[in-house]
């Protein structure tokens, strides 16, 4: 393994005895695991390209994660849930008849009230007469 003198560095050690086949046919297996391999990462990459279009277009941050352009997406939600909690709060409180009336207070009872007492008497003097 080396350059026979030409001038060019020696292939790193960690890509092992390089065998160049005679025969292309030999290496059909293997180009068809790489060609693969690259419409897999083509089709990423596409698919990344069209994200990145749509997200532009709503102007939007490129990333969902990029650290100098953080999302409002999660502050907003959250100020969502306690304004609509907060509003429902008050409907529930302030609707009428959802909440039960506070009772009325009790008076007192005297003994020597009784209910004989409480009819009226109608006195001859007070009726008129025509």
């Amino acid at each position: 393994m080396g350059t026979q003198g030409f001038g060019l560095p020696d292939l790193p050690p960690e890509w092992g005895e390089v065998v160049i086949p005679d025969d292309p046919a030999e290496l059909d297996a293997e180009a068809e695991i790489i060609r693969r391999e690259l419409r897999r990462e083509n089709r990423r990459a596409r698919r990344a390209a069209r994200l990145l279009t749509w997200r532009r277009r709503l102007r939007m941050p490129d990333k969902l994660d990029d650290p100098e352009e953080p999302s409002l997406a999660l502050p907003l939600i959250v100020l969502g849930i306690a304004v609509l909690i907060t509003v429902l709060g008050l409907i529930i409180v302030t609707w009428p008849g959802l909440s039960q009336p506070a009772p009325a207070p009790s008076t007192p009872v005297d003994e020597s009230f009784t209910s004989a007492s409480v009819s009226p008497t109608v006195s001859p003097s007070s009726t008129i007469s025509r």
